[in-house]
């Protein structure tokens, strides 16, 4: 269930800060008589007048929210004159909004809205399974909790995200950029898809940017542009924040990434985007030979969810090295329970190898010591003829040296790009566009397959080829 963020969770974008309360109203009635030439005296003549206070810079203004949750009773005059101006952003408290104008707040916002909110519920439900660890870190770093946010614009909260430059997992890292950074994609195990070795590597590249430029929005302009293009662009044009985020120099992409960011920190000033309570998992170290598959199983997890927990995993099995995956409490009891009971009881029955020249079913079925009807009795479908490569499911003897590795089951081959919607798309013409299905589109995006289409939405798509 989603819960508004404490300040302990999301302390730099509490709505505290606001008095819920408007200011009195002063009445006062004022005497006044006239007497005319001819001596006539007419009868006093009471008016009534309500005087308010002007509101200033340091007035405080209620949210909606609290005007909302708390109705104040105004006089029938007040009443009868509706206010015509309207408080869309809030006076913000976060650093990376404070230099911005009203009209740049109301601009990002009214864009969120538009754009992200609608889908701000799936972005939630990834997020909750990652933002446990990514809290921690920023915490050890010092960093701002609004990074939070780049996540969303980044990748949707998909640590499985690539896009079509080659950016992955859920800062987007670029292949160059990771190196430098000490990310490293080894022994079936990518660091660009692992959480916190790429968010370390993320907010260590962030802190330092705001570093150089001493400004936030900057920094993130550099993060989606790189250091080098936005300074030979400031260079060329000059920006202040009073110019407004329009006048940003960068490409119309950057802004718009800027922008996304920025107006659901806003929003989240206003409460109206918020975080559930993200899942929280405890570092769980395991030897080999294990069969994550199994593992799930017993763990008491969904199907794939361990995956999603630990999307660094290349792989459905480890047999030689050991891994460190990252598991609720109650899953890791459960396991510790089954374990006491029998040891290897994640050690694959069975593995998969790929056949060699010079391979037949005999030499196979004695290598593994099994025999033919058995090797057939595992492998219905196969074939008289062996094909080099092929894959043949054997029992697992004591080494594991020639097993064929099983794919993690939340990679495929086709690569992942973000689409952005243009005029005239459905999920029908983007499947054909790409070589895929709508099914596939919407389960990925985790939308109807009926869901209607807005130029500019982005979708996630595995792409089978790339439209010419």
């Amino acid at each position: 269930m989603t819960t508004a963020l404490n300040i302990n969770y999301l302390s730099p974008l509490s709505l505290n800060k606001f008095d819920d309360s408007l200011r009195p109203v002063d009445t006062f009635f004022a005497k006044t008589y006239i007497t005319t030439l001819a001596g006539a005296v007419l009868t006093a003549l009471f008016l009534g007048c309500a005087q308010q206070h002007p509101i200033t810079a340091h007035t405080p203004i209620p949210t909606p929210q609290a005007q909302s949750n708390q109705p104040v009773n105004l006089p029938p005059h007040q009443k009868q004159r509706p206010h015509t101006q309207k408080h869309i952003a809030p006076f913000p408290s976060s650093d990376f909004l404070r230099n911005l104008t009203e009209a740049d707040l109301n601009m990002i916002i009214h864009e969120v809205k538009r754009t992200t909110h609608p889908h701000w519920q799936n972005i939630d439900n990834r997020a909750q399974l990652s933002q446990h660890r990514i809290l921690r870190i920023l915490k050890d770093m010092n960093a701002p909790d609004e990074l939070l946010f780049v996540p969303v614009a980044e990748s949707g909260y998909n640590p499985y995200a690539l896009s079509p430059t080659g950016a992955l997992g859920l800062w987007q890292l670029m292949p160059k950029t990771a190196l430098e950074l000490g990310v490293t994609h080894k022994h079936g195990l990518d660091g660009r898809r692992h959480i916190e070795h790429s968010t370390h590597a993320a907010i260590s590249y962030l802190l330092k940017l705001y570093k150089r430029f001493d400004d936030w929005i900057l920094a993130l302009a550099a993060y989606n542009l790189g250091p080098w293009g936005v300074q030979k662009r400031l260079k060329q044009t000059p920006w202040q924040p009073k110019d407004g985020l329009n006048a940003l120099p960068f490409p119309a992409e950057t802004r718009y990434y800027i922008k996304q960011i920025l107006g659901m920190i806003a929003l989240s000033e206003q409460g109206e985007l918020t975080f559930s309570e993200p899942i929280p998992t405890v570092a769980y170290p395991i030897a080999p030979p294990i069969d994550l598959t199994h593992l799930e199983k017993v763990a008491g997890l969904k199907k794939n969810d361990l995956f999603r927990l630990n999307p660094e995993l290349d792989h459905q099995r480890y047999l030689k090295r050991s891994i460190t995956l990252h598991l609720p409490q109650e899953s890791i009891r459960r396991i510790e329970q089954r374990l006491q009971e029998n040891p290897n009881l994640f050690k694959p029955k069975f593995v998969d190898i790929r056949v060699k020249p010079g391979d037949s079913l005999w030499k196979i079925a004695h290598r593994h010591h099994t025999n033919i009807a058995y090797l057939r009795k595992l492998n219905p479908k196969l074939k008289p003829v062996l094909s080099i490569g092929q894959l043949v499911k054997v029992p697992a003897s004591g080494s594991f040296a020639t097993a064929a590795q099983k794919t993690n089951p939340l990679l495929t081959n086709g690569k992942r790009i973000r689409y952005k919607v243009k005029h005239g798309d459905s999920l029908w013409t983007i499947a054909k566009k790409f070589g895929t299905s709508s099914k596939a589109i919407a389960r990925m995006n985790q939308i109807p397959i009926n869901q209607l289409l807005r130029p500019g939405d982005r979708l996630w798509i595995v792409a089978r080829f790339r439209p010419s």
